[in-house]
């Protein structure tokens, strides 16, 4: 099976790694040369549990010379989704599939309208991974981890199906569920309300768990997100999310989430795919989400301000 990784960020790469372990003939794309100049002279470097692997993998910085695959998996930011599933074109035939496991909602969509003659599936993982350098990451999971995916508007064939057998015969645990929404959804109320909240007060997910403040602000994140999702008839109450964040917060409690690096590095953020999705599925729905509202405002806020101090410093 050929298979093309848009996006050889951290988790692109660690999915490379499983891919080419269990045999599949892999392609990592992404524009950062240096990155790509790296994998080619040295193979990816993973460092997992004290050792370091240096695992072979062919790179491009453009998808014109790789021609069509049988499957394109995503893993960019929901800001350059759009972007690079126009990137993706020469890769696409008849049957391939698009697969993204990437943050959030919103990112099927924006690749079936730009291929819109190609199957989706979509989905999630609990994989961890964080770039070290170019052609270089940190595996940073334990155990097997999960993976989880299911096909837009159909049900699975062939094609997912082998995608599955060869992501289970690396060190990942996958699996194809029709329960895939609810299971994003459940992912979604540690993002919405863990990322951000970490992210404005630069702190470890621990440090959000202790204070009466950030539990209101976190009460009113669920209470419109549960609102949403039952709306949409997804089973998520508003004391199951808030049992899920608590048990999450405690297991999790020195994680430094995605959208606090990102914003310790005045880059922008997945705010969009994460409350920013909420509050327009509450326009959709009629649902107020002031909580939500607030929040992407002041993440925003904070992007603008690290962008106007770049450009000062330019």
């Amino acid at each position: 099976m050929k298979i093309a990784i848009v996006g050889a960020g951290a988790m692109g790469c660690l999915f490379a790694w499983q891919l080419v372990k269990a045999g599949a003939d892999v392609v990592a794309i992404d524009p950062w040369k240096e990155h790509i100049d790296a994998i080619r002279s040295n193979g990816l470097v993973v460092e997992k549990d004290g050792g370091t692997l240096n695992v072979p993998l062919t790179a491009v910085t453009s998808p014109a010379d790789v021609g069509p695959c049988d499957v394109v998996m995503f893993f960019v930011k929901y800001g350059h989704t759009a972007k690079a599933a126009q990137m993706a074109l020469p890769l696409v035939g008849d049957n391939t599939l698009l697969v993204t496991l990437q943050n959030g909602i919103g990112n099927p969509e924006l690749i079936a309208e730009a291929i819109p003659d190609n199957p989706v599936a979509y989905g999630l993982t609990t994989l961890t991974s964080e770039m070290l350098g170019a052609g270089r990451i940190e595996a940073s999971f334990s155990g097997r981890g999960e993976t989880y995916f299911w096909r837009q508007n159909g049900q699975p064939d062939a094609r997912d199906t082998a995608l599955h057998d060869l992501l289970n015969k690396g060190d990942y645990a996958a699996a194809l569920d029709p329960e895939i929404d609810l299971r994003i959804w459940k992912k979604l109320i540690i993002n919405c309300c863990f990322n951000p909240i970490c992210g404005l007060l630069d702190c470890n997910v621990g440090e959000t768990m202790v204070d009466e403040e950030a539990a209101l602000i976190f009460d009113g994140l669920i209470s419109e997100l549960a609102t949403i999702a039952h709306k949409k008839d997804i089973d998520i109450t508003t004391q199951s999310a808030r049992d899920y964040l608590n048990d999450v917060g405690r297991d999790a409690a020195s994680h430094i989430p995605s959208m606090t690096i990102d914003l310790r590095a005045g880059r922008i953020t997945e705010i969009d795919c994460l409350n920013g999705a909420i509050v327009r599925e509450g326009v959709r729905q009629g649902i107020s989400t002031p909580t939500h509202t607030l929040v992407c405002n002041l993440i925003r806020m904070r992007e603008n301000i690290a962008q106007r101090r770049s450009t000062k410093a330019a």
